[in-house]
């Protein structure tokens, strides 16, 4: 057992030894390569058996950002971009009545309100505008006939979109009052066009 065990610790201090010469031996060579890069050389390694020196006229020259985004051909040029006319217009219209009565058939009130809006704009993308007009009435009457009343409204609205599109709507309701019966009414509508 001790002639195995020495010569074990024989491979293993041969071993050591061996591994110790190739580090210091590629040590020595890393050196010779850094002194050589100290002294103004690029090392170029094309594989693991060859080193040469590099050609300075190869080097790459470093760019900026900037050259890369926009090459130094390319000019900027501004050109003035010709539009229709700019304007802008607008009107509001309203108008109310009222009346009142009372005799010997009874009384009874009725009001009534129109208004009208729209305005338009011109601009580089075209034009936008928008109108509206609507209206709404109301009556009552009471008497020795009874009690009748009724109350109505109706509108509309209109637009005009870049891209000559209309968008058009339009609603109503009302209701009345007559004999003890009661009715409602009711309606709407959209419609899109585009000239």
């Amino acid at each position: 057992l001790p002639i195995a065990m020495n010569r074990f610790v024989a491979v293993f201090v041969l071993t050591a030894f061996v591994i110790a010469g190739a580090l210091g031996q590629i040590d020595g060579r890393d050196a010779a390569v850094r002194d050589r890069a100290a002294n103004g050389y690029e090392v170029l390694v094309e594989s693991s058996l060859h080193v040469r020196k590099t050609n300075p006229a190869a080097r790459r020259n470093v760019r900026s950002v900037l050259d890369l985004l926009v090459p130094p051909e390319a000019t900027l040029v501004r050109q003035k971009r010709q539009f229709g006319g700019f304007g802008a217009s607008s009107a509001n219209a309203n108008a109310n009545a009222f009346n009142q009565y009372y005799g010997p058939n009874g009384f009874g009130a009725s009001a009534a309100n129109a208004g009208a809006q729209s305005f338009y704009n011109q601009g580089p993308g075209g034009g936008f505008g928008a109108s509206a007009a609507n209206s709404a009435s109301q009556g009552f009457s009471a008497g020795p006939g009874g009690f009748s009343g009724s109350a109505g409204q109706s509108g509309s609205q209109s637009y005009k979109l870049p891209g000559n599109k209309d968008v058009n709507l339009s609603y109503s309701g009302g209701f009345s009052v007559a004999n003890g019966q009661p009715s409602v009414s009711q309606g709407s509508s959209i419609s899109f066009s585009k000239k």
